[in-house]
C-alpha cells in the first residue's frame, strides 16, 4: 500500500540538488512566475490558536522553495528525489494559486509546520490519488484544507499535537469478555497513505494494530468521508475477526469503527457521511481487495450516488432489548455497554469540559444527539 520509509543513513532530498539535477524544476518555477494569475486574499486564520500568516496572491518563491526541503518522502539516490521533486513542481503548476494558499495556509500555526515537518506529503498529498480516484486536484486539496482548518478550531490542542505531530493520541481502554483489553486510538494517516487524514484504530495493548477506519472532513457543509475500514491481514485474518467478535459479545469489530465514526460526525455537527466504493478507492488498481465496501455500506442502509460514493443513513439501524430474546439480553448489554464505553473514550478527547461541571454534567455534555439516538445504551446495531 505504501512506499517504504527512507533506509538508515539515507539523507532528504538536499533542495540545492533539485535545480541543479533537474531542467524540468527550472522550467516548472519559470512557468510560475510568467502564469501567475493574482488570486483572491485568502486569510487562513484559525480561530483560538494565535499564530498566523496570509497571502495576497502574489507569487512567493519563499513558500514553494520551503515546500522542497526536508522531504524525507523522496526517496533514493539524488537524481531519483530530483526528478520526485520535478514531478511535484510541475503537477503543482497546474494550480498555482490553490497550491500557494494551501502552502501559506500550512505554515500559518505552528501545529501545522510541526504536522509537515513530521508529514512533508501533505503538502502534495491532493496532487497524488486520494480517497476518491475520480476526484480532481482542486477538489482533493480543498478537503485537505477544509479537515485540517475544522480540525484545529475544533479539535483540543494538545489532541491534536498528539495525533499529527506525536503520532498517536490513546484514548483509553476497553475490557473484553475474556478480561483482555483493547486500546483505542487516533492516529494520522498511514505514511503515504491516500485513504484519508484522521485514523480511529483500535489495537492490542502490544501496540499491535487489529482495526482501523480512515476519516477526512471534507467541505463546510461539514460533510465526512470514510476512506478505509479494515482489519487485521494476514492467513489467520479471519479466525482474528471471529475470535475478537465472541470477546465483544457478539458485536462485529467493524460496526463498533461505524459507531466511533457516527459519533466523531455528531460530536463536531457533521451531518453528512459518505463513503467510498470498491470502484472509486483510490488503491483499487493497485491491490487486490478482500473487503466488500460497497456490501457492506449497503447493509448499513448506504445509498449510492454518483462517482463511487455511499451517502450513509443519518443514523444506524438499532434494535431495542424488548425485540432481544429474554436469553440473550445479557449479553445485548454487556455489548452495549461495551460499545457505550468506546464512544465515552472518543467524545472526553474530543470535547472540551469546563472545570466546573460536576462529573455527571460532563457525562450529559458529551453524548452527541446525530450518532447516538434515544435508547443508545439500550440499543443494538445489527451485527
Amino acid at each position: 500500500m505504501n512506499e517504504r520509509n527512507l533506509l538508515p543513513g539515507e539523507d532528504p532530498l538536499d533542495a540545492d540538488l533539485v535545480f541543479a539535477a533537474s531542467g524540468c524544476a527550472f522550467a516548472a518555477q519559470r512557468s510560475l512566475e510568467r502564469e501567475w494569475q493574482p488570486a483572491r486574499a485568502v486569510d487562513p486564520r484559525v480561530a483560538g490558536h494565535g499564530e498566523t500568516i496570509a497571502t495576497d496572491g502574489t507569487f512567493s518563491p519563499t513558500l514553494w522553495w520551503r515546500s522542497l526541503r526536508d522531504r524525507s518522502d523522496w526517496i533514493g539516490h539524488p537524481c531519483q528525489r530530483a526528478v520526485q521533486a520535478a514531478k511535484y513542481l510541475l503537477r503543482a503548476a497546474c494550480l498555482p494559486g490553490r497550491h500557494q494558499r494551501f502552502l501559506a495556509f500550512l505554515a500559518s500555526h505552528k501545529l501545522l509546520r510541526a504536522c509537515v515537518a513530521c508529514d512533508p506529503r501533505l503538502q502534495e498529498r491532493h496532487l497524488h490519488r486520494f480517497i476518491n480516484r475520480h476526484w480532481h486536484r482542486a477538489t482533493r486539496l480543498d478537503s485537505l484544507h477544509c479537515h485540517y482548518r475544522y480540525l484545529l478550531e475544533r479539535l483540543p490542542p494538545d489532541v491534536f499535537e498528539a495525533i499529527y505531530v506525536n503520532g498517536r493520541a490513546t484514548l483509553g481502554e476497553l475490557v473484553l469478555k475474556d478480561g483482555s483489553t483493547l486500546l483505542l486510538h487516533l492516529r494520522p494517516p498511514i505514511y503515504m497513505g491516500c485513504e484519508g487524514e484522521l485514523c480511529i484504530e483500535l489495537s492490542e495493548a502490544n501496540g499491535h494494530s487489529l482495526y482501523r477506519l480512515v476519516l477526512t472532513v471534507i467541505d463546510d457543509q461539514p460533510s465526512m468521508a470514510i476512506g478505509c475500514i479494515q482489519g487485521p491481514d494476514g492467513e489467520h485474518a479471519r479466525a482474528r475477526v471471529r475470535e475478537l467478535t465472541r470477546l465483544m459479545y457478539g458485536m462485529r469489530p467493524k460496526q463498533l469503527m461505524l459507531v466511533l465514526a457516527y459519533a466523531f460526525a455528531g460530536q463536531y455537527g457533521i451531518r453528512r457521511i459518505l463513503a467510498v466504493g470498491n470502484a472509486a478507492h483510490p488503491l483499487r488498481q493497485r491491490r487486490l481487495f478482500h473487503a466488500d465496501y460497497d456490501a457492506f455500506w449497503q447493509e448499513q442502509g448506504g445509498v449510492a450516488r454518483e462517482h463511487g460514493w455511499f451517502e450513509l443513513p443519518a443514523t444506524l439501524h438499532h434494535r431495542t432489548e424488548a425485540e432481544v430474546a429474554s436469553r440473550h439480553r445479557a449479553e445485548f448489554r454487556r455489548r452495549a455497554d461495551l460499545r457505550w464505553q468506546a464512544v465515552q473514550l472518543l467524545n472526553n478527547a474530543l470535547y472540551h469540559l469546563p472545570w466546573w461541571l460536576d462529573a455527571a454534567a460532563a457525562n450529559d455534555a458529551v453524548e452527541s444527539p446525530h450518532s447516538l439516538p434515544p435508547g443508545f445504551r439500550e440499543a443494538s446495531w445489527t451485527s
